[in-house]
């Protein structure tokens, strides 16, 4: 990696980079959406991969985006969240007491998940997140953090009407992004009886 601090440009892996490019929120959930559900981002042991270029021609090319418009919104994806994975798989999350506790700290990092990639239904996600914790607590079986916002963003993705069956996010990539272990995702989704495609089995 190299760069010229006074200005901007910044090689990634080959790949340049302009850190004062303008973003809007727009662009970066076009970026982000095709990003999470058509190009396979992290490798086997949820740690992000290299940024090829080719992976950036095929967003430029879905988005009809400047590539430094790209380049910027993934790197600055990539920083911010593995930031906030380390943190979440550190496993220093902060419950306080109570039900309403731990509800009220899992919708404050569905928040933070949600503006550093806003590619899933907020407001649904929210709502599945309170039913979530109903099912949780009926259950008796309560997750890690890190596994709740997995299933939100799964459950809420696979049953937004707007999205069809081959646009889904990745589940690789939900994963990672969420430092969410494939065991621990699947171990809670076959537990609370969640189907493939984010349904509750009767």
């Amino acid at each position: 990696m190299a760069g010229l601090t006074n200005d901007a440009i910044v090689l990634h892996n080959e790949l340049r980079a302009y850190r004062n490019a303008p973003r809007k929120d727009v662009n970066k959930e076009k970026v982000l959406n095709y990003f999470f559900r058509f190009e396979s981002f992290a490798n086997n042991t949820n740690e992000y991969k290299d940024l090829t270029p080719l992976i950036v021609e095929n967003i430029v090319k879905e988005t009809n985006l400047p590539d430094f418009v790209v380049l910027n919104t993934v790197f600055e994806f990539i920083t911010e969240a593995t930031q906030f994975s380390h943190t979440l798989s550190l496993g220093l999350v902060s419950w306080g007491s109570g039900e309403k506790s731990a509800l009220r700290q899992a919708k404050f990092y569905l928040r933070k998940v949600h503006k550093i990639a806003p590619v899933f239904d907020y407001s649904r996600a929210i709502a599945n997140l309170e039913t979530l914790h109903k099912l949780l607590k009926k259950n008796f079986f309560w997750v890690h953090i890190t596994t709740q916002l997995a299933l939100i963003i799964f459950v809420t993705d696979r049953n937004d009407p707007t999205i069809t069956k081959n646009e889904y996010i990745l589940q690789k990539n939900l994963r990672a992004f969420c430092a969410c272990s494939a065991y621990a995702f699947h171990m809670a989704r076959k537990k609370l009886h969640i189907d493939k495609m984010g349904r509750l089995c009767t």
